[in-house]
């Protein structure tokens, strides 16, 4: 289980480090990776205590989740903030080269 909570780790750092430098294919990529490793874990037998350990460090990986999820969001709207002004001047320039 030790094996477990250090990839849990290593996946959260590469999904934070995509996340921080917007790139979103590679964070893909690392999703699919690490969706592909839960669900072998998942299908694979284990005794009732290692089941405890899974259940607990999969808690733990949905709160990163919901982490990352809010600073996608936070992303998210700071370009759509961008996307307006930059809109807005577009409209003013069009409005003064339509005088």
């Amino acid at each position: 289980m030790t094996t477990l909570l250090q990839e849990s780790t290593d996946f959260s750092l590469k999904i934070a480090k995509a996340i921080e430098v917007s790139d979103w294919e590679l964070l893909s990529n690392i999703l699919t990776q690490r969706q592909a490793r839960l669900e072998t874990l998942l299908n694979a037998p284990s005794s009732e205590e290692e089941q405890k350990t899974t259940q607990s460090i999969l808690a733990s990986i949905q709160a990163m989740d919901k982490i990352f999820m809010d600073s996608i969001q936070s992303q998210k709207a700071d370009l759509l903030r961008d996307f307006k002004t930059i809109s807005h001047g577009q409209k003013s320039i069009r409005a003064y080269y339509s005088n």
